[in-house]
């Protein structure tokens, strides 16, 4: 065995986890970072990223084919790829990634899902919405994510480490893992007064995992078109929030500094007589000026069309893509021998048809906001620009107002009504498009319900089960928000007798479990290794006391045949103890050694010490040792 690396790092190292495929070591900071680095015979930095805000990181975990990194921060467990670091999936939750397995039992490819429409790029949208999807596309074996809750209490099943799929409750959970046919899951426990092993019979996490491949694939499909959804929203609200801001602001203060006559009467007279106060037109003149107005016009007319595209082009094409593929899973809830049992059901996937339609009808009824609100804040900005170059002096005659544009204005300007407040923040009615991205109801009623089309669908439809429900009232954002509570009901699913165990034996507190779950070592009280193999019928225990050990072991890591242990002198001295069939190897470790991270092939360990502040990387296979 020889020390290949050996760096000092000036933000402390806190976690750390071997790639189980390739020469890759995940590395998490105290800063907050985490890193990828290429270990082989040198030290190369494949990529880091810092996520801002969500706190420290509780852990590193590698999926069984090295292509995806599990980030546990405090509330949310981040999916990375590989490549680059791209961030595939984010998952709200409190619970913390304790394995994540493969099961390599599937007899066929995954279902054939419908070919959706292509959607058009957004700018500035955080996770790579293809990356996940392809990267699932290329798989036939389902990726299995263990977690446990906070209390460590509950293990959680996630298929590819996004789909709850079943839960297993057990106290004073420390490692699990999971046998590569499915067939049984293997749970230690640590109590105050002991430690336990506990098989579990998971025959139906294996009957059923084409099955779950085949539903996770659809979830991850919808997953992604819902995070697009969400990147369409942010891209319209972005194009918006600012446009009107300024204007509402400075035209809500004029109107409250205005006593006894209000902002409705003062505007009427300029358009009845052309002659405006002395207050108004100061305020036109130098508040508002012709130069802003003239400005404002122009920018609400570009985001006007601007959103109109966006929910054309992309958000009514993302909902015709979500539409085909919860048509599809409807049919799979209807097979029941092989997808009810998951917990997939017919009346929750119905429901966000539903929903989805409703969110659809919801943004074509936008369009139609925009398309009033657009000539009536055109036909007003216009008449507001020539009345102030009038005010001004100026030639007025440059901007041209149709006699339908005038009509626009009146019959705003004779309802008295201006202003709408909500949330101490106070909008300009005559734009009605900011309602749709309010968390609150609407307050301006649509003019939609006049809409021949839709009058005609709903009497079709009122004879028929009333799947399709319009709810007048709703934002765009609500009727989202709808949307995807009803999307998270779908997929709840709930796999049946997890939670029966098999059998079980205590054992101590230092062991090693291998990453099959097929062996488990622990260390005896009287320094002697015993094994356990792991097997659907029972669980065979064997002594492994091959050598003589006479220091204080500390800890251990355990493989087919041969073993690792770190081991402790009286003088303090620390240990590393490769153990073959007929021979022993050591090597000395740094006597501040605080963490030790071996491989799955067992080829490198990673030994971080000094604080956290120094990492060697230790060739395993080199035989420099003493025998």
């Amino acid at each position: 065995m020889t020390f290949q690396v050996d760096r000092t790092s000036a933000n402390p190292i806190e976690h750390a986890a071997w790639s189980p495929t390739m020469d890759l070591l995940a590395l998490s900071y105290h800063s907050g970072e985490f890193s990828v680095v290429r270990t082989c015979m040198s030290w190369q930095a494949v990529w880091t990223v810092k996520e801002e805000g969500e706190g420290d990181i509780q852990g590193l975990v590698w999926r069984s084919d090295g292509k995806v990194l599990a980030v546990n921060f405090k509330e949310v467990v981040n999916l990375y790829s590989v490549e680059g670091g791209t961030l595939l999936h984010s998952s709200s939750t409190q619970d913390s990634v304790v394995s994540w397995c493969s099961l390599g039992v599937t007899s066929r490819l995954p279902v054939i899902t419908p070919v959706e429409p292509h959607l058009p790029q957004i700018e500035d949208v955080k996770t790579d919405i293809m990356s996940i999807r392809d990267l699932l596309e290329s798989k036939t074996d389902l990726n299995v994510m263990l977690l446990c809750d906070k209390d460590r209490s509950c293990l959680r099943l996630a298929a590819q480490g996004m789909l709850h799929i079943g839960s297993v409750p057990a106290s004073g959970i420390a490692s699990v893992g999971v046998t590569p046919d499915g067939k049984n899951l293997c749970v230690v426990t640590k109590q105050t007064s002991a430690t336990r092993c506990t098989v579990y019979n998971t025959e139906s996490l294996a009957e059923h995992t084409n099955n779950i491949n085949d539903v996770t694939m659809i979830y991850s499909k919808v997953l992604t078109l819902s995070e697009y959804l969400l990147s369409t929203f942010k891209a319209m609200t972005d194009s918006w929030d600012d446009v009107l801001s300024e204007f509402n602001k400075k035209l809500f203060a004029f109107h409250m500094s205005l006593h006894p006559s209000n902002l409705s009467e003062q505007f009427l007279h300029l358009l009845v007589t052309g002659t405006a106060s002395m207050d108004l037109e100061n305020f036109l003149v130098h508040t508002l000026k012709e130069k802003e107005i003239s400005k404002l016009l122009q920018s609400t007319m570009q985001s006007y069309k601007g959103i109109e595209k966006l929910i054309t082009q992309n958000f009514m094409c993302c909902c015709y893509a979500l539409a085909t593929h919860l048509q599809f899973l409807l049919g799979m809830s209807r097979w029941y021998d092989k997808y009810g049992e998951l917990g997939l059901k017919e009346a929750s996937v119905q429901d966000s048809i539903n929903k989805l339609a409703g969110l659809m009808i919801k943004a074509q009824e936008m369009l139609q906001c925009i398309t009033h609100s657009k000539a009536k804040l055109s036909s007003f900005l216009k008449w507001l620009l020539k009345a102030t170059i009038s005010l001004s002096d100026g030639n007025s005659s440059t901007v041209k107002l149709s006699e339908d544009e005038l009509n626009l204005v009146v019959k705003f300007l004779k309802t008295g009504n201006l202003f709408s407040t909500r949330a101490d923040t106070s909008h300009f009615n005559i734009d009605t498009v900011w309602q749709y991205f309010s968390e609150e109801n609407i307050l301006v009623p649509p003019e939609y319900y006049n809409n021949k089309i839709l009058d005609t669908v709903l009497t079709l439809l009122k004879d028929k089960k009333p799947y399709l429900t319009v709810q007048p009232n709703l934002s765009l954002v609500q009727s989202h928000k709808l949307l995807t509570e009803s999307l998270l009901k779908c997929f709840e699913l709930n796999l049946r007798d997890l939670d029966i165990p098999s059998q079980s034996i205590d054992i101590t507190s230092l062991y090693t479990l291998s990453s099959d779950a097929k062996l488990l070592r622990y260390v005896n009280d009287t320094n002697i290794i015993n094994m356990i193999s792991i097997s659907e019928e029972n669980m065979q225990l064997s002594n492994q006391n091959r050598h003589t050990i006479t220091d204080k072991i500390i800890s251990i890591f355990g493989y087919d045949r041969d073993f690792i242990l770190v081991t402790k002198a009286t003088n303090n001295a620390l240990t590393i103890c490769i153990c073959f069939e007929d021979d022993i190897v050591k090597t000395e470790l740094p006597q501040d050694t605080q963490k030790i991270f071996i491989s799955e092939n067992r080829r490198l360990g990673a030994i971080i010490s000094s604080q956290g502040r120094r990492i060697q990387i230790l060739d395993l296979e080199e035989d420099n040792g003493e025998e």
